[in-house]
């Protein structure tokens, strides 16, 4: 069977079979395969997994390795080392399943550096003081991270799409533009985008390039349409909503419009490219004309391929956590910090148990029938009782965040709401512990104020606006008063939905600035998105390979380490092959030269060096002579000598024993000699 997520976990505690029992029981299943297995099986969904009694196979196109939500710990693997792992290379120029792409890099200035008035031109001086007046104020610098946001600037986007439309792949004879996605900020970056399309290209006016946002009515429909080879849209303008899931295999431009900085969201964008086409007849300016898709386009303007050249890895996210987890867990923490003694007083008390009370009954409200609680069932009947909230020792803290609050779901539907609590627990919070983060929490509570003054019309709002006024006095703030902030906290959270996430209050500023253009690069492929090789395997395999660096030579040839030498391995072990817990787990507490010597042994001319002084000793006869060569022979193959005692073992115990075969003096020195070689690869040179 089929079945979506939700759809499984309902059916666990819905569906029965006919003589009223459940149907799914832990043992319903031999096999479960989950595709899109980074997705959702972390947390809420993971209890169907948890479940099953079954063999679990997990299919992933972009395996997590974060800390927090790790693909390989949920199927007990180790990391970054799959089962089996087809890569997209050997899908494209091996086995010819999917196309490559070919890049576009183009780097403006303001995209780059943002807007510095002081750097325009006198004529774009006198465009910028009239975009900026009705406004009110005239910044000397605009971040590029505003761009696109809050400043729109018309010819910076006239840019992307001129250039789309002249260097992109056309399709029908050369006549039309093939299917493309730009891959917007945000709904108003969206919106921009199709206004300057418009205006640029007035004869596509109308449906050949629309907008797809997850608030737009007809998303679906416009996303249907765009799968059709020869309906319009042949432009979607997507904001998160065509990023991954989503195969049209006529797709051959993609326009990188926004900054990425997930490895895993970035490869998923490419992906929207790579599938064949066979039929499809496109002409570019590599090849010409030409049938059956070759290639897709991928024009950056965001500096994405530029950022994973350098940072491989990217940057994930945390694991995000529901609202209702957040808001239950602020809670707690608000409820332990109000046990300390500095908190005695009946108002601060009063308003500990109205916490603990309100944390109580969300456990309570727990329905038991339902999977997610069964299988925590000891922790919810636990904290069923008022009683268990008396103290919060760090084992119940930890018990609640970890156990309770991930099923936790809040019956307030008032969205808006929840979000002004969440905001305000954490703001409350930091003024409590006297974090870094209560100033720009102040900073935004004053923003929502002044954004609920612009609204002083509405009358749930104009009742309140002694209230919201309060909030920019300096004798709200001066007593950093928990109590006033938590009363600020009840009385203005019905009046959030007023404040709807698409309105900010602020009208967006439209610039006509002309933007040069920095640099400009095509058609150079990043490496591999992933590497699946054992670590191990890594580690032998760059040792082997790279003997002619600082480090690696002078282990390999008997010279201490600097340590700057260090610093480079532990680099490599620890940061650039994997991590540090992958080098404990295969080579334990192994030192890093020992390691290297091990790999790649000792030259046999450093080795021959090392013991010199017995090999050119006139007093020693030929059976000594050799027995130094033997010595030679194993610190040349094995990079040193773990421990003198091997002296004693085969091959060194015939035909006659190193104790008999030298006198006291000797022994110690030819001792020293094989100590110095391994001391060698661990010291660090003063």
């Amino acid at each position: 069977m089929f079945s979506t997520y939700p759809t499984m976990l309902n059916a666990i505690d819905d569906v029965k079979s006919k003589n009223g029992e459940h149907l799914y029981t832990p043992a319903h299943f031999d096999l479960i395969i989950i595709d899109e297995s980074h997705q959702s099986i972390f947390k809420k969904y993971r209890a169907i997994f948890e479940y099953f009694d079954a063999i679990l196979v997990g299919l992933t196109a972009t395996p997590k390795t974060d800390v927090d939500r790790n693909t390989y710990d949920f199927f007990e693997m180790e990391h970054g080392v799959p089962t089996y792992a087809y890569d997209y290379e050997t899908a494209v120029y091996q086995d010819h399943v999917l196309v490559p792409y070919y890049n576009y890099e183009v780097e403006t200035k303001f995209l780059e550096e943002g807007i510095k008035y002081d750097d325009l031109s006198d004529e774009d001086k006198e465009r910028y003081e009239e975009d900026f007046v009705e406004d009110g104020w005239i910044p000397d610098f605009i971040p590029s991270a505003q761009l696109n946001k809050f400043v729109f600037n018309e010819k910076t986007v006239d840019i992307v799409l001129q250039d789309l439309m002249n260097r992109g792949i056309r399709v029908a004879g050369g006549d039309r533009l093939g299917k493309t996605i730009i891959f917007a900020q945000n709904k108003r970056h969206a919106e921009f985008i199709l206004e300057r399309f418009n205006k640029l290209y007035p004869k596509y006016h109308g449906t050949f390039a629309q907008r797809i946002v997850c608030d737009d009515r007809y998303a679906q429909t416009v996303i249907d349409d765009f799968k059709i080879a020869e309906k319009e849209p042949h432009i979607a303008v997507s904001v998160d909503m065509m990023d991954t899931g989503i195969d049209v295999p006529e797709t051959v431009n993609l326009v990188f419009f926004k900054k990425v900085r997930s490895k895993t969201k970035f490869w998923q964008m490419i992906g929207r490219g790579t599938r064949l086409c066979k039929g499809l007849t496109c002409i570019d300016q590599i090849d010409g004309e030409y049938t059956d898709k070759r290639r897709f386009l991928i024009f950056d303007y965001c500096g994405n391929f530029e950022y994973f050249r350098e940072y491989k890895e990217g940057y994930e996210s945390r694991e995000t956590k529901t609202l209702s987890e957040n808001i239950f867990g602020k809670q707690i923490r608000l409820a332990v910090l109000l046990q300390e003694c500095a908190y005695a007083a009946t108002d601060f008390q009063a308003w500990r148990q109205e916490l603990v009370m309100g944390c109580c009954e969300q456990v309570a409200a727990l329905k038991s029938e339902l999977i997610t609680v069964r299988l925590r069932l000891q922790y919810v009947e636990k904290y069923k009782q008022i009683k268990a909230f008396d103290h919060i020792s760090e084992e119940v803290k930890r018990e609640l965040l970890q156990q309770i609050a991930p099923i936790i779901s809040l019956d307030d539907t008032d969205e808006y709401a929840k979000r002004f609590d969440n905001f305000m627990y954490g703001l409350i919070h930091a003024s409590m512990e006297q974090l870094h983060g209560f100033k720009h929490a102040k900073s935004q509570l004053c923003e929502i104020a002044s954004l609920l003054e612009r609204k002083a019309n509405i009358p749930q709002i104009k009742a309140k606006l002694p209230v919201v006024q309060e909030i920019h006095s300096d004798s709200f703030w001066a007593a950093n008063d928990s109590l006033l902030f938590e009363k600020t906290r009840k009385e203005l959270r019905e009046l959030m939905k007023f404040l709807d996430e698409g309105n900010d209050g602020k009208k967006p500023i439209i610039t006509r600035l002309t933007d040069p253009i920095l640099d400009q690069r095509e058609g150079e492929h990043l490496d591999t998105a992933y590497d699946f090789e054992d670590y191990r395997e890594k580690v032998n395999r760059y040792i082997n390979e790279n003997g002619s660096t600082l480090a690696i030579y002078k282990l390999t040839h008997n010279i201490l380490l600097s340590a700057g030498d260090y610093q480079e391995l532990e680099r490599v072990f620890t940061s650039k092959l994997g991590n540090k817990e992958d080098y404990m787990r295969e080579f334990g507490d192994t030192p890093f030269g020992l390691l290297v010597r091990k790999i790649a042994k000792l030259d046999h001319d450093a080795a021959m060096q090392a013991f010199s002084a017995f090999i050119n000793d006139q007093s020693l006869n030929q059976r000594q002579i050799a027995f130094v060569h033997k010595i030679i022979n194993h610190i040349e193959q094995n990079g040193y000598m773990e421990n003198v005692t091997e002296l004693q073992k085969p091959p060194f115990d015939k035909p006659v024993t190193f104790v008999k075969l030298f006198d006291s003096g000797t022994r110690a020195a030819i001792i020293a000699a094989i100590n110095a070689v391994r001391e060698n690869a661990v010291n660090i040179i003063a």
